[in-house]
C-alpha cells in the first residue's frame, strides 16, 4: 500500500488565495509561477500526476480546458484571467508549421 501525500490545508488555502489574487491583479505573467506555489498541495487538488503538472505549468499550450475549468474552480478565479494568460504564454512558445510542401505548387496539381 502506497502512502497518501500529506496536504497541509493551511498552506493550501493561503496558495489557493494567493494565485487568485494574482491574477486579479494581473501580476500572473507565466504559468511556471503559479506553478512554484505550493507544487504538493496544487498537484492533489488539481488531480493531475507530477509530470504532467510540471509539463502543463511549464508549457501551458498543453492545459487542456478541463485543467483550467478545475484550476478556476479550486481557486475561485475567473476562468477569462486564467486563460488569458495560458493563451499569451502559448502564442509566444508557438512554433509556427510550414505545410507549404501540403500545397499544390502549381494549378495542375490542384483539387477543386
Amino acid at each position: 500500500m502506497t502512502e497518501k501525500k500529506r496536504v497541509n490545508p493551511n498552506t493550501l488555502k493561503n496558495a489557493l488565495m494567493n494565485i487568485k489574487s494574482r491574477f486579479e491583479n494581473r501580476t500572473v505573467d507565466k504559468m511556471s509561477v503559479v506553478g512554484d506555489m505550493y507544487k504538493t498541495g496544487m498537484i492533489s487538488a488539481l488531480g493531475i500526476g507530477h509530470d504532467g503538472y510540471v509539463t502543463k505549468f511549464n508549457a501551458p499550450e498543453n492545459f487542456t480546458v478541463n485543467d483550467l475549468l478545475k484550476l478556476a474552480d479550486i481557486t475561485d478565479t475567473d476562468i477569462e484571467l486564467i486563460w488569458e494568460v495560458v493563451k499569451n504564454q502559448a502564442i509566444k512558445n508557438y512554433k509556427k508549421r510550414d505545410i507549404s510542401h501540403l500545397l499544390a505548387h502549381d494549378d495542375s496539381e490542384a483539387f477543386l
